[in-house]
């Protein structure tokens, strides 16, 4: 059978909509998934109910994919907001990172896209610049929010040699989209840095203990078109499947 993965989605608070872009569910799906929406829940404000929501979801997927979006609240890594922060959803944090933390525990694939990257590492104990430009002390930042179309490969980003992500794509070199103002900044204990910007600024995360826990900045299902992000996609579905194939969830 197919591995179901787990795909959380956004909440629109104002209009009352649970909403995701269609390149998420492409990605899975083209890559031999089945996709299945998580949505933020309202009993995850409880966080004994928020526990139960959550083990419940991750005991029926064999893999979480963590969608790009709004800015995750400074608290959860001990900070008061910035002036530059952007759109918070607590009903979103809350919810994701409960669900994280328990696909991690469970030894589930994790896959973070732009935002899903920012929480991955900060549920494992990292942290994040809540805006590079007035925080990161660089002089020499890239532009890391491109006027451009979302499917174009904005800049570039150097791939770790030996990482879990260049055997993956087999590359060394990768041209990337690019929206953001938010990025990894301490690192997880269990996660080291996969690809960086020619600014320094940590484009990927993975670990090394885990067959699949892997975060990037950029948006590869905006690119589906290019074989490379179509790779990343791949791999995580087929790390998924190998879950399927045991026990996990029955």
């Amino acid at each position: 059978m197919k591995p179901t993965i787990g795909i959380t989605c956004d909440f629109d608070w104002e209009s009352g909509i649970f909403q995701l872009k269609p390149g998420y569910v492409e990605g899975v799906y083209r890559s031999g998934g089945v996709p299945v929406l998580i949505p933020p829940l309202s009993c995850s404000e409880d966080s004994d109910s928020r526990l139960d929501a959550t083990g419940e979801i991750i005991n029926r997927i064999h893999g979480l994919l963590l969608s790009g979006g709004q800015d995750v609240h400074p608290s959860y890594f001990g900070e008061q907001p910035h002036t530059a922060i952007g759109r918070v959803n607590p009903l979103r944090d809350q919810m994701e990172l409960s669900l994280c933390l328990q696909a991690v525990k469970a030894g589930l694939p994790v896959f973070g896209i732009c935002r899903g990257a920012q929480l991955l590492n900060i549920a494992l104990g990292g942290d994040i610049y809540q805006d590079i430009a007035s925080q990161s002390g660089e002089k020499g930042l890239i532009c890391h929010n491109q006027p451009a179309p979302k499917w174009f490969g904005f800049h570039d980003v150097r791939v770790r040699e030996g990482s879990r992500l260049h055997q993956i794509l087999g590359t060394d070199k990768l041209s990337v989209n690019s929206f953001h103002h938010q990025a990894v900044r301490r690192l997880a204990p269990v996660l080291k840095p996969a690809a960086a910007a020619a600014d320094g600024v940590i484009e990927a995360v993975e670990s090394d203990n885990r067959p699949f826990l892997i975060g990037v900045q950029w948006h590869p299902e905006c690119m589906l078109d290019d074989p490379y992000m179509l790779k990343l996609f791949e791999a995580f579905v087929q790390a998924a499947g190998d879950v399927e194939g045991g026990s996990h969830g029955r």
